[in-house]
Parts: C-alpha cells; sequence; structure tokens
C-alpha cells in the first residue's frame, strides 16, 4: 500500500528582535524540538539586520522574510506585509507578543486566510503612551475578530492582560530543559572559587535584562539591609540592559562597591544557579519567568515578587511571594534570615533535597518535553478548525 505524502503544517513567527529576550529564547527552543517532519517554521524579521539567532536558526532550516520596520516606514512595512501574505504560502502566524501596540501581521494574515495564534507573552508592558492607547483601541479589535483567532498565553496573568478577564484564551505554560538544569554540586564550588565568593558567604542572585519591570534596585537594597542585619552577604547581577548604570550607581551610593559583582549575560545559568543560596526576583510584572522555574530545578530558594503569577510557584517549601512594596522589605530579610540559618544547620540535608529538587517541576508538567507535545496538538488543532 502507498503511503500518500503530507505536507507540513507551516508557520509563520513574529517576535525575533535584535536582542535575546523571553521570547527570542522561547523561539529558538521550540525550533530546536519541534518535530521538523511535521512542521516547518520561519520567520518575518523586521529589524533591518540579522535578529538574534539568525545562525542557529537558519541551520534548523527555518527562513527568514524581511519587512520594513513600522518605525521606518509604516506604509512600506503594510506593503511588504501584503506582498508576504499574498506571495507565500503559511498554515499559521503564530504572534508572540507583550502587547497588542501593532497587529498589522494579524490583520493580513486573516485576509488570505492564514490561521492565527496570538501568543501573550507578558503581564504588563512599559511604553509611551502612543503604545498605551494602540494597546487599547487594538485589543478592542482583537475582541471583535474572537471566532478567527486562537489565543494563548504563559500563564493566566499574561492572558488576562493582553485579551482581558473574559477572553477566552489557553494558558500553555513555559517548559524547561531538565537535563540541564539540576543541582551541580561540584560547579558550584569551582564557580564560588572563581569568583572569590566564601564558602561562608551568603550568594543572593537576580537574572534579567536590566530594564524597570526586573527591580534590581530592589534586590541590591535588600542586599543591604541583609549585610546591615549581621549577615555576610554578597550579589551576583546577571544580565545586560539601558538601566545597569543607574543600578550601578545605587551599588556604590550605598557602599556596596564590593559586595555586588555585575556579570553581564551568561550562558552557563546552571552552575550560576547552583553556585547561588537565594534567588532574589521582585520583577514589577511577568508573563512566566522561566528563570524562578530553573532555579527551583536546581533547589535554589527563591523569593519572588507577589505580582508574578502564582503558576511559578511549584516548590511552596523554596519558593516565596512577597510584597515588593517599600513596607515588604521586612518580609524579604526574614526569609534570607531563614534561608541562611536553614543551610548553615543542615548542609548536607539541603544539598541533598537540591540534587533532587528537578523532579518536582517534571512531576508538575513543566518540561519541555511536555511543553513541545502540547504546542504541536495545538497547531494541529488550529489547522483542523
Amino acid at each position: 500500500m502507498q503511503v500518500m505524502k503530507t505536507d507540513k503544517i507551516k508557520v509563520l513567527h513574529f517576535g525575533l528582535s535584535l536582542n535575546r529576550g523571553g521570547i527570542e529564547t522561547y523561539l529558538h527552543k521550540i525550533s530546536s524540538n519541534i518535530n521538523n517532519e511535521k512542521f516547518s517554521f520561519s520567520f518575518i524579521n523586521s529589524t533591518s539586520s540579522f535578529p538574534c539567532f539568525y545562525e542557529e536558526l537558519s541551520e534548523m532550516g527555518c527562513e527568514f522574510y524581511d519587512i520594513t520596520s513600522r518605525r521606518k516606514n509604516i506604509w512600506k512595512n503594510k506593503r511588504d506585509l501584503k506582498e508576504l501574505f499574498r506571495e507565500c504560502e503559511f498554515d499559521i502566524l503564530h504572534f508572540h507578543v507583550n502587547t497588542l501596540s501593532y497587529i498589522d501581521p494579524v490583520l493580513f494574515a486573516l485576509k488570505n486566510n492564514v490561521k492565527v495564534i496570538i501568543h501573550s507573552r507578558n503581564a504588563g508592558a512599559a511604553g509611551s503612551n502612543l503604545t498605551q492607547f494602540l494597546h487599547k483601541i487594538n485589543k478592542v479589535r482583537i475582541q471583535a475578530l474572537a471566532d478567527k483567532i486562537t489565543k494563548v498565553s504563559v500563564s493566566q496573568l499574561a492572558g488576562e492582560w493582553l485579551f482581558g478577564k473574559n477572553g477566552n484564551f489557553n494558558v500553555l505554560n513555559n517548559g524547561i530543559d531538565l537535563d540541564k538544569f539540576h543541582f551541580l554540586p561540584e560547579e558550584r564550588i569551582a564557580l564560588r572559587e572563581s569568583l572569590g565568593i566564601d564558602s561562608s558567604t551568603c550568594l543572593l542572585g537576580n537574572v534579567g535584562a536590566f530594564v524597570p519591570a526586573k527591580n534590581q534596585e530592589f534586590a541590591v537594597n535588600v542586599l543591604k539591609k541583609t549585610i546591615n542585619s549581621g549577615i555576610d552577604a554578597k550579589l551576583l547581577l546577571i544580565g545586560e540592559g539601558s538601566l545597569k548604570q543607574n543600578v550601578m550607581s545605587l551599588v556604590d551610593e550605598l557602599g556596596l562597591g564590593d559586595k555586588v559583582l555585575f556579570l553581564g549575560k551568561r550562558e552557563d545559568m546552571p552552575s550560576l544557579f547552583s553556585a547561588l543560596d537565594i534567588f532574589l526576583f521582585p520583577s514589577f510584572y511577568e508573563g512566566f519567568p522561566n528563570a524562578v522555574l530553573e532555579a527551583q530545578a536546581c533547589g535554589l530558594p527563591c523569593l519572588i515578587s507577589d505580582k508574578i503569577t502564582n503558576e511559578v510557584v511549584i516548590n511552596k517549601n523554596i519558593t516565596k511571594r512577597l510584597s515588593i512594596d517599600i513596607s515588604g522589605y521586612k518580609e524579604w530579610l526574614e526569609c534570607v534570615a531563614f534561608f541562611v540559618n536553614e543551610r548553615l544547620s543542615d548542609h548536607v540535608g539541603s544539598v541533598n533535597e537540591r540534587s533532587i529538587a528537578w523532579k518536582k517541576i517534571q512531576e508538575a508538567g513543566f518540561s519541555y518535553k511536555e511543553e513541545m507535545v502540547r504546542l504541536e496538538a495545538l497547531y494541529e488543532s488550529v489547522v483542523n478548525k
């Protein structure tokens, strides 16, 4: 019996930029792990350059379609989109966004009978008054097109932010590579030694771009209060961004120059999470922060903002949601002291617990392998609507 050849499902993604953020990292992850016998990925590129992960994605066989940036010329942007959807065949447009301030790719896709998935990646956004205004206007337009669009979000909060509380969206939580993210005791010792961190020092850490949402100033103030309480502590800040100099100035102002290490962008996050004693994540908003999930997989106690979705709290024994109001510092300090005392009183037990912490993440269904199963099922259901 001859088997009929089945065409792949062609998915066009929007969301790549020049900066390696959450959307870009997610797109690289799913491109690396999608079943390429059933799906083919391509990308809209409106950067006027090569977006991040360009080489890696090209090597995977992904195609890129250059579109004039709307900021450069809105009319050429519309022209390019019109030509793209008229000349190329796609089954799905997967639209990854933090706001709805720009939805032209969605509108052109629908005009050309391309199925659309809008994927909310954040639970808030900083932007100009124009961005906020366009977001509100387009939110109404998207609601009017609800029956033609599949709405997905990384968390309940992210869905409500983009689509409204009655937005009829599906939550597709992020997953992580549990073969990679687990506690590495040898790496802990080696990395702390390389950074000049004494084994008795409480090493706090934060990961994220230096942008308003990440609120690294709060982490610096937590460090200051921790030291003032008599605890020997240092802080690692991992990332880059426009507000880095502001945070460096605050560090100098508080006299913490020898207590804070700015490590820039790093690729060795499992080792860094293993080296840390407590993870501080005081963001004003997040969609679904992978870093918190990864830290928990490494058995790292996490103190996170209560503005962050509760869905990311998998191990309640080591992850606490706390207020980031000024009055909340006391609670953060108490939690730091608790985890420091716990580590000092039962070092061997805590190491053993950290070594198996990844199992809780797996049991909760947050492995990227399970995420990919859900994503592929989503694509198939959208095409067959």
